[in-house]
This record gives structure tokens, sequence and C-alpha cells, in this order.
């Protein structure tokens, strides 16, 4: 049901249908999304008093408000979480209709969004050289990013797809593949537990640790971990880069805990061992092909889909080789 429905039900006058390149709503998207005016009159390029009166024109169109007066921050009433929504799937359904005619011609043009986390990106590379080389006309966009940040992407289709460690129950998401990826012990090979058959966490407490910090999705399951098996690890260096503390590991006087997708490049070089943690919280945990429930996804998208859920499992399959 769009907008212009709900609206008829709940409105003895008529209400005039939007169009879907009506800049009132584009205006009205942008202030709610930025959350001021100011803001979305700088990304349009526009004065704020226009978008403050394109935004009063819609709601007489619409004939109820759609933004709560007398806040600091724009913040929608139900009519325009309403109006929100027809315009995401407006331009969701506009996407898919140019992607279904590109599709008549062969997949020679599109564009992909996709939002990972960075513990994904020495893994992808190669997948997605393989399939802009059998599609030439397709672009790809990645954007790293935390889990929380890459879910509001692809819910608020910034993105199409994402790809998220542990993904945290949503309803506004469809989780399209998801494959076991336990967090392990990642460390030198001279590391003086390279060599263990596995490691409890209560292991590592006179060890030198580097871990991610609390941001991070991987970092929050440990501190689960922690807090049921009742250790506290202490942790001597932290970053918001994965890939600082894979060279951290590196040195040999560290040791790291994630996921081995994270440090694929560096296991099949040797320059890093993964060794299984005898810890159930951490050993239950998975990676997760997301996209936004209900959308349907244009032709480049799609087709892509199938080849990171094959490159997900190829994954799961070399670590339990590795095990």
């Amino acid at each position: 049901m769009t907008v212009y429905d709900r609206c008829l039900q709940s409105n003895a006058e008529p209400v005039p249908r939007m169009s879907l390149t009506d800049a009132k709503l584009r205006y009205l998207v942008e202030a709610a999304t930025l959350g001021s005016m100011r803001a979305a009159g700088e990304k349009l390029d526009v004065a704020v008093s226009s978008i403050s009166r394109q935004i009063a024109q819609l709601e007489s169109d619409v004939g109820m408000p759609l933004i709560e007066r007398g806040r600091r921050s724009i913040k929608l009433t139900e009519a325009g979480e309403l109006a929100l929504h027809y315009y995401r799937e407006s331009v969701a359904h506009r996407e898919a209709l140019v992607s279904s005619l590109h599709a008549l011609r062969g997949l020679r043009a599109g564009n992909i969004q996709l939002a990972i986390g960075e513990g994904f990106v020495s893994a992808l590379p190669a997948l997605l050289q393989s399939f802009l080389a059998a599609h030439e006309g397709v672009q790809i966009s990645v954007k790293m990013a935390a889990t929380l940040e890459v879910i509001r992407q692809v819910t608020e289709d910034e993105a199409h797809i994402g790809l998220v460690f542990q993904v945290p129950a949503d309803p506004k998401i469809s989780v399209r593949s998801s494959l076991p990826q336990p967090i392990k012990l990642i460390v030198h090979p001279r590391h003086p537990l390279a060599q263990s058959p596995s490691v409890s966490l209560r292991q590592l407490e006179g060890h030198r640790l580097c871990l991610p910090e609390p941001s991070f999705r991987i970092r929050q399951m440990i501190s689960a971990a922690e807090a049921q098996e009742r250790v506290s690890l202490n942790s001597h260096f932290t970053s918001n880069s994965l890939h600082m503390l894979k060279e951290m590991a590196k040195s040999g006087d560290y040791a790291t805990l994630l996921p081995e997708i994270a440090v694929v490049v560096e296991l099949r070089a040797r320059e890093l061992v993964s060794v299984p943690l005898a810890s159930r919280g951490l050993q239950d945990t998975s990676i997760n092909l997301i996209s936004r429930l209900g959308r349907m996804l244009p032709t480049a998208p799609a087709a892509l889909l199938p080849l990171l859920e094959g490159g997900m499992r190829a994954w799961f399959r070399g670590a339990r080789n590795r095990a």
C-alpha cells in the first residue's frame, strides 16, 4: 500500500498523487536523512528557504504534517515515515526497471553498491575481479563500514548487498546466505601457542593481546564470551584497523582474535596461523550475506549474489580443510 492509499483511508478529502520525480518529496527525504533542512540544502545546492517552502507545499498537498514541529533536528510524523518509505520503494522499483531493460540486452551495464565489514577486504578482490572481467560494463562501488552501518546502508537502500560478521536480528534484513566462521586465535607460526590443538580464553590471560576496539562486532562477541566464561582478557593494544592487528600479530609478540576470513591471505602465505578457541560463544559465529527484506534487486546485484555465495562456501571449505 502506497502513502497515497494510506492517506486516502485516513482523510475524507481526496489527496493528490505525488509524482515519482517530485522535487518536494526528494527535499523531504534528504532533510529527514541528514537531520536538517540546512544540510539538505547544502547537499542539493538549494536555499534552505526553498527546502522549507517545498516541504510545506508537500504537506499541503497531502493534507497532514510530515515533520514534527518544535524540534532542533528533523523528525518525521507517521505520515512522513510513509512518504519516506514510498520514495525509497519508488526509487528501488525504478532502478529495477532500468536494470531489467539492461538485462534484455544482456548484462552489459549496471551499478552495484556493496557494503562490507573490514574483515572481508582480503577475501573479496579476487571474486569481484572475476565478476567485472565477465561483465565489463558493470560498475561496483564498495564501502567499508562497521556492522551497524552496513545494516543501515542496506535497509535504507544505499547498498544493494551487505557482507557482515554475525549479523544481529533485524526485521528489515533478509539473510541470503550464512556460513559458520568461528573466531580463532591468530598468531605468528613461532608464537608459543601456535602449535596448540586448541586454546581456552583463560589460557590467553598471560599473553600479550591486540584486539579490535569495542565498536567492532568481533570485539562484542569476544566480550560476551568473556562475561559468559568469567574471564577478563587484557588487551595491550586496541585498534579500529584489522590490518594493524594483523601486522602486530605478524611480529610474533602479540596474538589477536579474528575470524579466518579476515586473514585468508596471511594464512595461505603462512605468515599467520589460526588456532581453535575452546569457547562455545566464539565457535557459533557466522558470516552473513544480506539485503533489504522485500527488495527486488536489480539485474547486476542479483547476478553478483551467486558469486558471493559461492565464494562464502569456498572460504568455509578452505577453513574446514585447515582445521
